[in-house]
């Protein structure tokens, strides 16, 4: 497994011998399944992003929410239903450059009040991988999609935007899901498979303006 940087603060005057080695045994299930997304992505030959992850907290939604908000009532309700992947595109390099927190695309299933949704395995992921574009054709976008913080917190916004439940920027706002790292009561619960935009480019599913 890649060396992984665990840093205790956002100060980027801590000193190196302020920085953690990676102990696998103290990091939550979703941590340990967030490290293997990584290897998984470069396994299937795809790019990931630089690994780096902080034990502290880093995501403040006091800043987060405008950003999203934002987006929200500029691109309208009607035209952001379905665009699953096109939101998150759109939405990355501008929370990040907001927020100077480098989130990082995640892909992956969910399971939302003892349902599992968009459950899958490696063998879907070949699937695209070998279908490329008639695959995106066929099957749609069966994954669902969220942003992990280098503190593992998970920024969720599938619910506020692209399913077309939020009819007003309060309501987009309630539907925004946060989870800090150390929840210990979760729903959902987010299962990464993969890291990262290159799943599709390198599919095709960006190329053909399918997603």
């Amino acid at each position: 497994m890649a060396h992984w940087s665990f840093l205790k603060s956002r100060d980027r005057s801590s000193s190196a011998g302020e920085m953690d080695d990676p102990n696998l045994a103290s990091v939550s299930p979703y941590a340990v399944e967030y490290l293997a997304a990584f290897d998984r992505t470069e396994k299937f030959g795809f790019e990931a992003p630089p690994r780096i992850l902080m034990r502290k907290d880093c995501v403040d939604m006091a800043s987060v929410l405008p950003v999203v908000l934002d987006y929200y009532e500029r691109s309208g309700r009607e035209a952001l239903i379905g665009q699953t992947a096109a939101i998150h595109f759109a939405l990355l390099p501008l929370l990040c450059d907001r927020t100077g927190i480098p989130l990082v695309l995640t892909i992956g299933w969910i399971e939302r009040h003892g349902k599992a949704i968009y459950q899958h395995d490696e063998t879907l992921i070949q699937r695209f991988i070998e279908g490329n574009a008639d695959a995106w054709l066929r099957e749609g976008c069966p994954f669902h999609l969220w942003l992990t913080s280098p503190a593992c917190e998970i920024l969720d916004i599938t619910f506020a935007m692209n399913l077309g439940w939020a009819r007003t920027r309060e309501q987009c706002a309630a539907l925004v899901i946060y989870q800090p790292d150390n929840q210990i009561v979760r729903d959902p619960v987010y299962h990464p498979t993969l890291v990262g935009p290159d799943f599709f480019y390198r599919t095709g599913g960006i190329l053909y303006g399918i997603l």
